[in-house]
């Protein structure tokens, strides 16, 4: 690795950036934390040297870099598959994607490794810009505040099962479930379930009403399928023609196997 310099006209700024240890730096960022270590170049011009000089990385999002620390050994990037969703983020804080389905299962503790290609929410309706293409992009206009997770928003608990129940084929990673249902389910709540499924049909209700019994809350669980809306079952989890165990209290066919140990 090629030792990184710094120079004199740029010492102070650096200093500052390794007070911070930002993840990505926009460029007005960049122009506050200039004025502050008292250097009037133009901020395009501080940019390209510390590109230059391997202290700033470039992205795909226009106008947001990523700093390289000194502890890295050199003008290397931290390898995030995040990275370009925490630079829309930091360029528009407003933006409402959020990181989802199994990456925030992931950010959430219940599984031990990371998705491949990483999934984000973004509202229906809406289109992602250019800089996501490399993630997994799910529609979905979450009712449940987003909690933050690695600097991240990421899904709620009840936003994650609700997702899985209405959209069983968004989630790719069922195997694993079993694992950590039970975690997750423990501190859901009807108020909250019924907020994420709000609108949203019997079949939503029924199978995030079996996830819930599956996950040891059959209280939670009856309490949230007896205020499901009007339909007609079955409901199927999994795909319907691969067969799979009928659930009657839920009106549910299992196809994923999670009635594994059911008597």
């Amino acid at each position: 690795m090629t030792a990184r310099t710094i120079p004199r006209g740029l010492a102070s700024l650096l200093e500052l950036l390794e007070l911070e240890q930002p993840r990505v730096v926009t460029a007005a960022q960049l122009a506050g934390w200039a004025r502050e270590a008292g250097i009037g170049w133009p901020i395009d011009q501080v940019a390209r040297r510390l590109r230059e000089l391997g202290w700033l990385l470039g992205l795909s999002t226009k106008g947001v870099w990523e700093f390289v620390p000194a502890s890295r050994a050199g003008a290397v990037g931290s390898g995030d598959p995040l990275i370009e969703l925490r630079a829309t983020l930091a360029r528009d804080p407003s933006t409402p994607y959020a990181v989802a389905a199994e990456s925030a299962a992931y950010l959430l503790g219940l599984v031990g490794r990371r998705p491949d290609p990483e999934v984000v929410a973004v509202p229906l309706l809406s289109r992602p810009p250019k800089a996501l293409k490399d993630l997994r992009i799910v529609h979905w206009s979450h009712a449940l505040d987003t909690v933050a997770r690695d600097g991240l928003p990421t899904w709620a608990p009840g936003t994650l099962l609700a997702f899985m129940a209405a959209r069983p084929s968004g989630f790719r990673d069922w195997p694993n479930v079993p694992e950590w249902l039970g975690q997750a389910a423990s501190d859901l709540t009807v108020t909250d379930l019924s907020r994420e499924l709000a609108h949203r049909p019997r079949s939503a209700w029924a199978r995030a009403s079996y996830l819930l019994n599956r996950g040891g809350q059959a209280g939670t669980a009856g309490r949230l399928f007896a205020q499901a809306p009007a339909g007609t079952g079955p409901y199927y989890l999994g795909n319907r023609g691969s067969g799979g165990r009928y659930i009657g209290e839920f009106d549910v066919v299992d196809g994923l196997g999670l009635n594994w140990g059911v008597g």
